[in-house]
């Protein structure tokens, strides 16, 4: 007999509640889960995330708000797991208590406001519920996105493309004073490191830890942040020299000119003959222009091999109207890579839920469930790792800051 459908609650009504959370949560009942229930911190909150959904649907999850509605939330039997959509500074006390409620977890990311905080909050949960079976996930949507799991695993399996040699991310964003994104007391007034830098940037590391091989990921970064756009505080940009691990760093590669006349003396070359690293470079900002899409520069990674080009980038699906990301590999001319474009939908956000939902099903059902197994990519450590990158970023001021020894390797 096969094992009941999970109940899942949803605590949070806010904007990525209803533009994200609830056209994958509506699409995954009742087959992969049962939405249950709604809560929030109002009742008019609560209703109001509700009544989008039945545009469109006729499901009624129960309504809950406030303490005495979380308290009913948690002491319900019924309730298998919870998706804690809220503001970062919130969310991990909310995470313990459900916790200790008995529930599942899956809550936003960052999964903390300092690498510090979060540190303390995973050694809790392996310590306490993890070793009772409790599953405590991070919904960090760009590392379950398809296209961006397919540019790692295609970098991994096409040797023929070489070692990288550098690779340029670029994120420029336009926030609008005002917008639905902006307007929230959270937002306008953050009491955490970063603002629109900490919750909006930490995806594109995420990004980065997903499509690098590791020995071309940040290890160390050398920063500097700024304040462009005043309504956007305390930070709208960030730029940073990546540095990869000091093992990545090989000899250059090729044979020595073919060039008779060239002197190879080596010994005699001022300052030494440098050697080759997968160093990289990072823009992340809030602060562009607001300027006609097609003019823009791509948002994404280019990453340079010895024989071709590798671009991962977001982009816009005119015909299907979805947001996409982007593959393309552009050969070196005579190296014999092969070109290769892709595209498909960002549908991180209801990969992460029906990942959650599946888990723990196969917990219902009495199957053992490894979550510190390659195919979990919401692991609480992985996403230590992305708020190590962006809180390395923000720390630096122009010195260099070990992502290692913030994440505790």
């Amino acid at each position: 007999m096969p094992a009941p459908t999970p109940n899942i609650a949803i605590l949070g009504s806010g904007t990525f509640a209803k533009a994200s959370y609830l056209p994958a949560l509506l699409s995954l009942h009742p087959t992969t889960l049962n939405f249950h229930s709604i809560w929030s911190r109002s009742p008019e909150s609560a209703q109001s995330l509700l009544s989008v959904a039945q545009e469109s649907s006729s499901i009624s999850p129960e309504l809950k708000s406030g303490d005495e509605g979380l308290e009913s939330i948690l002491a319900n039997p019924e309730i298998d797991g919870v998706l804690i959509v809220l503001p970062i500074t919130s969310q991990p006390d909310l995470v313990i208590r459900c916790l200790k409620a008995g529930k599942h977890v899956m809550s936003e990311k960052p999964l903390a406001k300092v690498v510090d905080d979060a540190r303390v909050l995973i050694q809790r949960y392996e310590r306490e519920y993890k070793t009772k079976g409790l599953i405590w996930r991070v919904a960090e949507n760009y590392s379950h996105e398809p296209i961006l799991r397919e540019a790692g695993e295609l970098i991994s399996n096409t040797p023929e493309l070489g070692p990288i040699l550098f690779w340029n991310l670029n994120m420029q964003g336009y926030i609008e004073d005002g917008s639905k994104y902006q307007k929230t007391t959270w937002r306008t007034i953050p009491d955490y490191q970063g603002g629109f830098l900490l919750d909006g940037g930490v995806h594109w590391t995420a990004l980065l830890r997903v499509v690098l091989p590791t020995s071309a990921r940040p290890s160390s970064l050398i920063s500097f942040s700024s304040l462009h756009r005043t309504h956007l505080l305390p930070h709208d940009t960030l730029q940073a020299i990546s540095l990869p691990s000091k093992s990545s760093t090989t000899e250059s590669h090729g044979p020595k000119t073919k060039l008779t006349t060239a002197v190879n003396d080596e010994t005699k070359v001022p300052g030494g003959i440098g050697k080759s690293s997968p160093t990289g470079q990072i823009l992340i900002s809030f602060a562009g222009s607001n300027i006609p899409q097609d003019k823009a520069l791509p948002n994404g990674v280019r990453i340079t091999f010895l024989n071709g080009v590798m671009d991962v980038t977001a982009g816009f699906n005119e015909e299907s109207g979805d947001r996409t990301f982007k593959i393309e590999v552009v050969p070196g001319e005579g190296t014999g890579v092969k070109s290769y474009k892709t595209e498909g939908k960002m549908d991180g956000v209801k990969v992460e839920i029906d990942h959650f939902a599946k888990a723990i099903k196969e917990l219902k059902g009495g199957n053992k469930l490894d979550e510190d197994s390659e195919g979990n990519y919401a692991k609480p450590r992985d996403a230590l790792w992305d708020l190590a990158v962006l809180e390395g970023m923000l720390k630096s001021h122009g010195k260099e800051v070990s992502v290692d020894e913030m994440v505790g390797k």
